[in-house]
């Protein structure tokens, strides 16, 4: 895996901050945590067409809202409406816009943060329907996008996530294709020992920052830690009432 090194908002970058396939909301979390400790730079400013070249398999960013000044990330491709997998939005690359909602289009990608909103509770599958999780099921997140007409053959998946901490919303956007994640060509954070050994900050942890939270352990010394995935992770379509953010 490679980490490209801080970069100035006058800077021009030449390769994604952290090349990984984000699995797990631990995987998220150890991204955060590892952009927080200045490990993985964060995109301080919108990228420059040039820039958007970097976006491939793998690819992952890292922004705070008010550090970066971007309210709405855009990386000029075409996609499918968001659906929810646990704390995560979905989307697949189409080949065009098509007569969907607003947030299929190159300019338009869903905030994650509205997904585990509370208003939002409500459109969740009934307990009953929801699914076990080790890790998340790659068939499980595959069964998420039918195969279409309308996808575009051999395109990406974008996968996001978000919390706010202090009152400012973190973003995380990540790229893979299924085929590189299921031929073991990505490999997650939590599988990297740089990575994984980072203690995720206790401030990350509040249960209120998911739809679903992980498990959360409190040390001898009091201070909580990561201590698994949620036991049942809960997927939704993509609806018009998440509103589109980033």
């Amino acid at each position: 895996m490679s980490s490209a090194s801080q970069q100035s908002s006058a800077t021009t970058w030449d390769e994604p901050p952290w090349t990984s396939w984000i699995e797990t909301t631990q995987d998220a979390l150890l991204i955060l945590e590892a952009a927080r400790r200045g490990l993985i730079p964060r995109v301080r400013r919108r990228l420059v067409d040039s820039e958007r070249k970097l976006i491939t398999s793998g690819s992952v960013f890292v922004f705070d809202e008010d550090e970066s000044g971007i309210k709405r990330w855009t990386d000029g491709f075409f996609w499918s409406p968001s659906r929810i997998l646990g704390n995560f939005l979905l989307y697949r690359e189409t080949g065009k816009r098509g007569p969907g909602p607003k947030g299929t289009g190159p300019d338009d990608s869903a905030d994650a943060n509205a997904s585990q909103s509370p208003e939002n509770h409500s459109l969740s599958r009934p307990k009953t329907e929801s699914t076990k999780q080790l890790g998340v099921d790659k068939l499980h997140e595959r069964s998420l996008v039918t195969n279409s007409d309308k996808f575009k053959s051999g395109g990406l998946m974008k996968k996001t996530f978000s919390l706010s901490i202090g009152g400012v919303a973190q973003h995380l956007i990540s790229y893979y294709r299924i085929e590189d994640v299921e031929n073991g060509r990505l490999r997650s954070p939590s599988s990297l020992p740089e990575l994984a050994s980072l203690d995720i900050s206790p401030e990350y942890l509040d249960k209120t920052h998911f739809r679903n939270p992980p498990k959360v352990e409190v040390g001898q010394d009091g201070v909580l830690r990561y201590g698994g995935e949620a036991d049942e992770v809960e997927e939704k379509r993509g609806c018009p009432k998440l509103r589109s953010a980033i």
